[in-house]
């Protein structure tokens, strides 16, 4: 056998040897009670909608009237750069509008809150994109399925990953692209069953050259297509912790069935996501 194959041999016996089985027990993994965020900043706006939840230990029952961590229920305060949050009892979310977000700007949260009588503590911070992203028309017109919508935009500076939000404004069964090109045989109890999973869809750029001061294209497919609808499509300049959650957050497992834990932001007890973002909205109409 030839050195080269030898080599090739010898890494594939060690790459076997180190696979881990496909699964894992959480049964028997101790509970620890978490601060869980979900917050975006977007500048030219003030601050809404930072939701603060809890987890649960595994095989318990969940309480949905206390996965929303209050003030009252909670002793909750929260801050960004020092600036205290207002609960929302409405939509059981944070926001300031003593803050309104600007560019190229570093902002830090700061949580407290008890949960389960314990007291919790967590921190996390985000540098917003510097100005300069923008989509280049809003109106992209009619399509028809399987034509190649371009999206071209200018990146902000020093930002490399951009997000696309392709959502169809209408999705049923009987709107559905039956005669699509990449699911063959789907009938509309199909539909039905995954009826989210078409509907709300993605895609990413990632690692451009900001700094080139060029345009640049996504395009939209038949991946991203799957009903005859207006569509609306949310652009995102990202900062480094919405990339990271984007990214991380649902692959935690590796080829060979080891797990991993998603990049994680917050300091102290907290998870989730706290990101900033420069959005611009466009529209199209995929027709019969």
């Amino acid at each position: 056998m030839k050195p080269a194959k030898l080599l090739i041999v010898f890494f594939l016996l060690i790459m076997i040897a180190g696979c881990g089985k496909p699964g894992i027990n959480i049964n028997n993994a101790p509970y620890n009670p978490k601060i869980t965020v979900e917050g975006y900043l977007y500048p030219g706006e003030t601050v809404s909608s930072i939701r603060l939840m809890r987890n649960f230990p595994i095989n318990s029952p969940v309480n949905v009237s206390s996965i929303f961590l209050t003030p009252s229920g909670n002793k909750v305060k929260a801050t960004i750069n020092g600036t205290p949050l207002t609960f929302d009892q409405q939509t059981l979310s944070y926001y300031s509008n003593q803050i309104t977000v600007d560019y190229g700007k570093q902002y830090t949260l700061e949580v407290y809150a008890t949960i389960d009588g314990t007291p919790l503590h967590t921190t996390s911070t985000t540098i917003t994109p510097q100005k300069g992203f923008s989509v280049m028309k809003k109106g992209l017109g009619n399509y028809s399925y399987g034509d190649s919508i371009q999206i071209n935009y200018v990146p902000s500076p020093g930002t490399g990953f951009y997000a696309f939000s392709i959502v169809p404004d209408t999705a049923n069964t009987g709107n559905f692209i039956y005669n699509n090109s990449l699911r063959k045989n789907i009938d509309s109890s199909d539909v039905s069953d995954r009826l989210n999973e078409y509907r709300f869809r993605y895609g990413t750029v990632d690692n451009i050259n900001s700094n080139a001061s060029i345009m640049y294209a996504y395009y939209v497919t038949e991946r991203n297509t799957w009903f005859y609808s207006s569509y609306t499509v949310v652009a995102y300049a990202c900062d480094e912790n919405f990339k990271d959650f984007l990214i991380t957050s649902p692959n935690v497992q590796e080829v060979d069935g080891n797990f991993h834990e998603p990049v994680e932001t917050f300091q102290g007890d907290g998870i989730g996501v706290f990101g900033s973002a420069i959005s611009d909205t466009l529209r199209f109409t995929i027709v019969r």
